[in-house]
């Protein structure tokens, strides 16, 4: 016999009456639950009071309306008030509830209790009371054959899973959860695990499976998902487009997801999409929209509660405040994170903020400092087996490596870079997916915009107007003149600054009409790029320096694949947008002093100094990818377009002659076309005398030209 609180023989009287109130305040209580994310403090505070003194009669009048399933709604009630209280009696009540259900054998109710407590642990950052608590919840819906929940606490141990890198089991779980979802025809639920184990493909580099799970779980959930499910799938979908360097669809996504927060959005959910915009402003290279929104980041997850977001949020505003030159402040700021991150067991986001500190301290200037971060990253990059962390580690290390003049360590890790970027599967699998006229991200950024961010507020003015003395008037003539007279003055003043900008206009006219007058000469017109008279001469002085420092010169050749098929079905204003596509991704690429070049038609050249063979290839692949994966959302579209590249490099060993480098350059060219094209070719001396000899004389031409 369940146990009661209130007297063991009831009047008849108060049964029903204890029903009525007790229903009454049971609806009640949810809608205090639904209060503002910031309600007042004082009344907040009387109202937790009045829940701790009146819980003894209120499960006294619940039992009596509903017995045992009336105290567990009651917990339940109150668990929600005090959550959206921001009050640490949430998880006591949330357990009492679940103590209720186990006695009561009301297995919906703890299963909802259990899911509760693990979603509150999880917000805190406590992984493991979140496997503990989703262990509890799985072995009970499986004892009690519920399906629905058994997919449900599934779910939730994937969450954990990929939170601490066990990538395999994630996968297997959100698969189990999925089928089990889909054959109780649950779609949203089913939306919501694509949404997860799409996250732990990108984990792997698997971004094209990626890209296509979030986005058919995206438009599941626009038909029949809730705001706030659409707005985490945009943010998810704009963190994987960060990954893949797209950062106008990133920021659609993220500007979306927070518009569809509304007036009060979550503080958890919201600190992670401003965290995420920041970063995407620091791409942009929009620093102090960045520290804005790390800044606003940070603070909401510090209104939330918890380590979990202090960590999330010093990553975006560590980063932000370093490139906002705030160095100490930054650096402090990505230690506490990643001490943070550590002490929760998050091993990707300690790997994320070492490897933002490594960065940052080579930025400064200081790299000696960034080999123990980096290193650090590296290690957990290795025990995760994260390929793309391991490249962007080695990326940075080979730079700090240059910097300490360590060259040896400094090649070692250009060509561990290398080798992770080859391991990963984005270039071939987006390639694929970027050709296809329906694809994922094709199907993303024509989504509706949605609901647009709302404007902000302007301060209201409090300042009113007060009646003068009369004393006061006497000042006005003496104030008139005085006035006229600093008017007069700086009128002057004006007219002085003027006339030497003007002066300053002409000079920089004349400084102006000069050096287009030497770019007309140097630039091609169309691109902009350097004329293959230009590219030569700069690429004479070039080869002399590096000869003189010891220091390698990659040049590269590339064409374009397809572009007559393009000029012919397009016109010939369709093959200029190609070629200034081409261009615009190479410079996007490129550091300041390297050299970019047309060498006629849709042919160009690329010369930078510093590169071996492995990281010239690996600069190869990036120009390769990114034009195949940006053709088609060109305007007009242009599926098929891609680039041929043949890569050689000048160095000690193969000597500084810019004739023999172009030679190679152009051979490993040929080679990538005869072989299919869409390729990188590096220089192989086996096929020396395979280039086309008319463009080795083009080239000898134009050195020889003054």
């Amino acid at each position: 016999m369940p146990n009661r609180t209130g007297p063991a023989t009831p009047r008849p009287w108060f049964r029903p009456l204890s029903r009525g109130v007790g229903l009454c305040l049971l609806a009640a209580l949810p809608a205090f639950a639904q209060a503002p994310p910031q309600p007042d403090p004082a009344a907040t505070e009387r109202w937790l009071a009045f829940q701790a003194e009146a819980a003894p009669w209120l499960e006294t009048l619940a039992t009596a309306a509903r017995g045992e399933r009336g105290r567990v709604r009651l917990a339940m009630a109150n668990a929600r008030f005090a959550r959206a209280a921001r009050s640490p009696a949430a998880d006591e009540w949330l357990r009492r509830a679940v103590t209720v259900s186990r006695q009561a054998a009301h297995h919906p109710e703890r299963v909802g209790a259990l899911s509760g407590l693990s979603d509150l642990a999880y917000r805190r950052g406590d992984l493991a009371a979140v496997v503990a608590l989703e262990n509890e919840a799985l072995a009970d819906a499986r004892r009690y054959g519920d399906r629905r929940e058994v997919a449900g606490s599934l779910y939730g141990l994937g969450l954990a899973d990929v939170a601490t890198g066990a990538l395999d089991d994630a996968e297997r779980r959100f698969d189990e959860a999925i089928r089990i979802w889909r054959g109780t025809g649950h779609e949203r639920q089913v939306a919501m695990a694509e949404r997860a184990l799409a996250r732990a493909k990108e984990s792997r580099g698997h971004y094209a499976e990626a890209v296509e799970l979030q986005v058919s779980a995206l438009e599941t959930l626009r038909r029949v998902g809730r705001p706030i499910d659409q707005s985490e799938s945009y943010y998810s979908l704009a963190k994987l487009f960060q990954n893949l360097e797209d950062y106008p669809a990133a920021l659609q996504g993220t500007n979306q997801a927070i518009a569809l927060m509304g007036q009060n959005p979550p503080d958890f959910p919201l600190g992670l999409n401003l965290m995420l915009r920041a970063q995407l402003q620091l791409e942009l290279g929009d620093h102090a929209a960045a520290l804005a929104d790390g800044e606003a980041s940070m603070a909401a997850f510090r209104r939330n509660g918890g380590d979990m977001g202090t960590a999330l949020g010093s990553l975006a505003l560590g980063r932000a405040q370093v490139a906002n030159d705030q160095h100490a402040q930054g650096l402090a700021t990505l230690r506490e994170g990643r001490a943070l991150a550590a002490k929760l067991g998050e091993r990707l986001l300690e790997s994320d903020l070492a490897l933002a500190e490594g960065e940052a301290l080579v930025a400064m200037g200081r790299p000696a400092e960034a080999i123990a971060p980096l290193r650090h990253a590296e290690a957990i990059g290795d025990e995760l087996g994260l390929d793309r962390l391991r490249q962007d580690v080695s990326l940075e290390l080979e730079k700090a490596y240059s910097a300490l003049g360590r060259t040896a360590e400094a090649l070692a890790a250009s060509k561990r870079a290398f080798e992770f970027r080859s391991r990963l599967s984005r270039f071939d699998q987006l390639g694929r997916l970027a050709a296809d006229n329906g694809s994922a991200r094709a199907r993303f950024m024509a989504l509706d915009a949605g609901v647009a961010d709302a404007p902000a507020a302007r301060p209201v003015s409090t300042a009113g107007t007060n009646g003068l003395p009369t004393w006061t008037w006497a000042l006005a003539l003496p104030t008139l003149l005085l006035a006229w007279g600093l008017v007069r003055v700086l009128r002057h003043a004006r007219h002085l600054r003027d006339e030497k900008r003007q002066i300053a206009d002409r000079q920089q006219a004349l400084e102006n009409e000069h050096q287009a007058l030497r770019e007309r000469v140097a630039l091609d017109p169309l691109t902009g790029a350097l004329t293959r008279q230009a590219f030569a001469a700069e690429l004479a002085t070039l080869l002399r320096h590096a000869e003189n420092h010891g220091r390698s010169v990659a040049l590269l050749v590339f064409d374009l694949d397809n572009f007559k098929t393009i000029n012919d079905q397009h016109g010939h204003l369709a093959g200029d947008e190609a070629l200034r596509l081409a261009t615009g991704i190479a410079r996007g690429k490129l550091r300041s002093d390297d050299l970019l070049g047309r060498f006629g038609g849709d042919e160009f050249l690329v010369a930078c100094e510093g590169l071996d063979q492995p990281a010239a290839e690996a600069l190869a692949e990036q120009l390769r990818f990114d034009l195949v994966w940006r053709a088609p959302d060109a305007t007009p579209p242009m599926p098929g377009l891609s680039l041929s590249v043949g890569v050689a490099v000048a160095d000690l060993g193969k000597g500084y002659d810019a004739g023999d480098l172009f030679h190679r350059a152009d051979t490993a060219l040929f080679r990538a076309k005869r072989a299919g094209r869409n390729r990188v070719v590096g220089d192989d001396p086996a096929h020396a005398g395979d280039a086309d000899s008319r463009r080795a004389r083009q080239w000898n031409d134009a050195l020889a030209e003054p």
